[in-house]
């Protein structure tokens, strides 16, 4: 329903000097794919492609680290001696652009059993025009590069594939023995993190798969055996089947657990011709709740702990990490790094961070070799040295070296630790007291550094509120409606509510901001400083109430809305009302002309309080077509005819919003033709909608 509220969460954080981003990629390798092809080899393999991109303040690619990780199955021994990205598309042999590190003589890399990974990183300077044209071809047309292989036997290349763009999810579970059916009584506990890539055909069909399944776990004997670390398709009522496998198991790949707590780590590629896997993984992106990942034991085989994979918000932090913000600064050395450090959470009910998992994304570019020994996140403010909360795990004994001084160092942490956790919390609303350094083994206290954000001290401000549906003349809303509140300095930092609500609820605080409608505590919907999007409380009164909205720093002045029992509102886009065909629920509207006779859903808010729905309650799905939560019956006008209402309701699965059924009277006229839907005496906008 992205299209009903027609909204874009963005975060502002103004300019910096150079700016980063990670775009991944995938190719599916193959000995049919080289040309001519290789044959009689049984060799596969799936390439996978992070490239970090550095721009400058205009937007213009002017670095780049590409991080290549190969898994491979040969038929036995093989002495690999390329891993290369080349400009060519599909049938044709194309020139190496982005290289990795793997070569021939001593460069080369011997595997006696034929299968394993292949991971190196490789760097396009600003002097590299080829590099940089491959780079920025790959961003546009990825379809135009390949991932190739090469070895001593087959030195032109053995494996090779087009690489394609993949998507990338984040979800994470709070893992507990309570989850278990039935529970168990284990004492251990974990916080699960999965990263999902995926790569779609131009239909949409799944064409590879990649899972990360990472876990902290704590509470387990040194006595305790792991057996098996899946993720099964399921919801919380049932044990359903295991489709994606770690590959742990009760065999030879088991794991005795670290007394205390430990860590475990596995990347996983989805086979998605198996029906099963392919289905759980199209479930992690369109409902991750329909999933669980669960670990299991040899004294708890059935399963130890366990949780419903939930979606994350997201908050990013731009920064550019200098030698001049260190404390004292560093002098005589020219190094920086443009960085983005993205912390994915899962929320609480009161809006506070459960856990999170933390992505480092930092690109240095220091003048000469250089071994970098931490990558941390501090409290502290800008004048500060304070403690490490957050640890990348980078460290003198498990280092970064590049003979360059340019490179990029990725990491993704699993936020666990009370004081982690607290930190988390801090900075999603006071980010300018925390920060990230980069240490290096000449400057151990570290050698560039940023706060998280600039101070921001300044107080929220309103200037309009009006209904969600973005109709400027639309000023009254309802109570259990949604309405959009104008202004500067909103939030500080700003989050994806939508996919980190609690059991079902939108909480009334998040991020230190905070929404009163007439003293009462309204549930935030969308959250960003330049609007934000509330429910207005269900109990709210009728009249001229004070919206209050409070950030971090305190409170803004009052500003007057007025609020009635009902107060429809359609929504819209440029094409017309938010309108669905009820037998495909498909969008009405060019090349979709519904007709007299057919069942339409309109989409819309402000049709009052609803019995049993209290605020920020996301209107449950019904369970064998029961359950459904009506609105006070309305009358609707197609055209200037009565249509028939089948039903009137709060939408199942979203907040504030209602969906009304009707058929499509005769007579209605064709073309764009005016749709109003009135409450009591109270008659909502006009939309259009699109007639044959």
């Amino acid at each position: 329903m992205k299209k009903v509220f027609g909204l874009w969460i963005a975060m502002s954080m103004g300019l910096v000097a150079q700016t980063a981003e990670t775009i991944a990629f995938r190719a599916i390798l193959s000995p049919a794919n080289e040309v001519p092809a290789v044959t009689g080899l049984a060799a596969s393999g799936m390439g996978t492609v992070l490239l970090h991109v550095v721009r400058d303040s205009s937007g213009k690619v002017v670095s780049a680290s590409t991080d290549f990780n190969a898994s491979y199955q040969f038929p036995g021994e093989v002495t690999f001696t390329g891993m290369h990205i080349h400009k060519g598309n599909a049938g044709e042999n194309g020139p190496v652009t982005i290289s990795s590190t793997i070569g021939g003589g001593a460069a080369s890399v011997n595997d006696p059993t034929g299968r394993g990974s292949l991971i190196r990183q490789g760097f396009t300077a600003s002097t590299d025009a080829a590099g940089l044209d491959t780079v920025n071809g790959m961003l546009t047309n990825p379809s135009g590069f390949y991932y190739n292989v090469h070895t001593t036997v087959n030195p032109g290349g053995v494996i090779r594939g087009q690489l394609q763009r993949a998507e990338m999810l984040v979800l994470m579970g709070q893992m507990s023995p309570k989850n278990e059916i039935p529970a168990v009584d284990s004492g251990g506990s974990g916080i699960a993190s999965v990263v999902v890539l995926a790569t779609r055909d131009s239909d949409g069909v799944l064409t590879s798969g990649l899972v990360t399944f990472d876990v902290n776990y704590t509470g387990f004997t040194d006595r305790t055996t792991f057996t098996g670390f899946h993720i099964h398709q399921g919801s919380s009522a049932v044990n359903g089947p295991v489709t994606i496998n770690s590959g742990i198991n009760g065999a030879a790949n088991a794991v005795t657990a670290t007394p205390g707590g430990g860590n475990l780590h596995y990347d996983v590629e989805v086979p998605v011709g198996n029906p099963a896997a392919a289905e759980t993984l199209n479930t992690l992106f369109s409902n991750p709740t329909g999933t669980y990942i669960n670990l299991h034991t040899t004294v708890f085989p059935g399963g130890v702990i366990r949780d419903q994979m939930r979606r994350t918000d997201r908050m990013r932090f731009p920064v550019n990490m200098l030698t001049s913000n260190e404390n004292p600064p560093i002098a005589g050395l020219d190094a920086s790094a443009a960085a983005n450090v993205t912390a994915y959470t899962i929320r609480n009910p009161d809006g506070q961070a459960a856990a999170g998992t933390v992505i480092f994304d930092v690109n240095p570019r220091f003048p000469g070799a250089t071994t970098f020994t931490g990558l941390h996140i501090h409290n502290g403010k800008a004048a500060d040295n304070g403690p490490v909360t957050i640890n990348t795990g980078l460290s003198g004994t498990n280092s970064v070296v590049t003979d360059s001084g340019s490179a990029n160092i990725y990491k993704v942490v699993n936020i666990n630790s009370d004081a982690a956790l607290a930190t988390l919390n801090s900075l999603a609303q006071n980010p300018e007291n925390h920060y990230v350094n980069l240490h290096t083994t000449v400057n151990p206290g570290g050698a560039v550094r940023s706060q998280l954000m600039p101070v921001n001290a300044a107080l929220p401000a309103v200037n309009a509120v009006i209904s969600a549906v973005s109709d400027p003349n639309l000023k009254t809303v309802a109570p259990s409606g949604l309405m959009t509140i104008f202004g500067t300095n909103l939030i500080k930092v700003a989050g994806d509510l939508q996919a980190s609500s609690s059991g079902g609820v939108f909480p009334v605080s998040y991020n230190g901001t905070q929404v009163t409608v007439g003293g009462k505590a309204a549930p935030l919907v969308v959250v960003t400083p330049g609007y934000l999007v509330v429910q207005v409380p269900s109990d709210a009164a009728s009249g001229t109430p004070d919206v209050v909205v409070k950030n971090s720093n305190g409170g803004s002045g009052a500003f007057k809305t007025t609020v009635a029992s009902v107060a429809p509102a359609l929504f819209f886009d440029s094409n017309g009302g938010v309108i669905l065909k009820n037998s495909d629920y498909t969008l009405v509207g060019s090349g979709n002309a519904a007709k007299a006779g057919d069942i339409v859903l309109i989409y819309s808010t402000g049709l009052g309080s609803i019995a049993g729905l209290p605020s920020g309650q996301v209107t449950p799905v019904p369970s064998g077509g029961s359950g459904f939560f009506n609105t006070a019956p309305v009358k609707v006008t197609v055209g200037g005819k009565d249509a028939a209402v089948i039903y009137s309701l709060a939408s199942p699965g979203y907040v504030g919003l209602y969906q009304t059924a009707v058929t499509i009277p005769a007579g209605a006229g064709t073309g764009n033709v005016p749709v109003v839907v009135t409450s009591g005496t109270t008659a909502s906008n006009t939309v259009n909608i699109l007639l044959q």
